[in-house]
Order: structure tokens, then sequence, then C-alpha cells
């Protein structure tokens, strides 16, 4: 997944939660997992996946 379609995921995100006047830390932890794609996240999704 290229950085434009994330980016593009994360202004939908966003862009939702304007629309109902509020952000919260739950999107801002999504956003940051999806742009980002962190080493520890994929650790914790391979440890949670079976044998």
């Amino acid at each position: 997944m290229n950085i434009g379609y994330r980016l593009l995921i994360c202004l939908g995100i966003v862009g939702l939660h304007f629309a109902a006047f509020i952000v919260p830390v739950s999107e801002l932890f999504m956003i940051y997992i999806i742009l980002f794609n962190p080493r520890w996240f994929r650790d914790v999704l391979k440890n949670m996946s079976p044998p």
C-alpha cells in the first residue's frame, strides 16, 4: 500500500469524524498505524496469528 493510498484513507477517517464534530484518540491512533505501519504493531499481529 503506497503512501498516497494511506493518506486518502486517513483523510477519509478524519473527514468522517469532523462531520460529527469529534476527534477521538482512537482515530488518531488508527491514523498513526495506517501511515507509519510501525514494526511493533506488525510484531503484535504476527504473535496473534496461530502457529
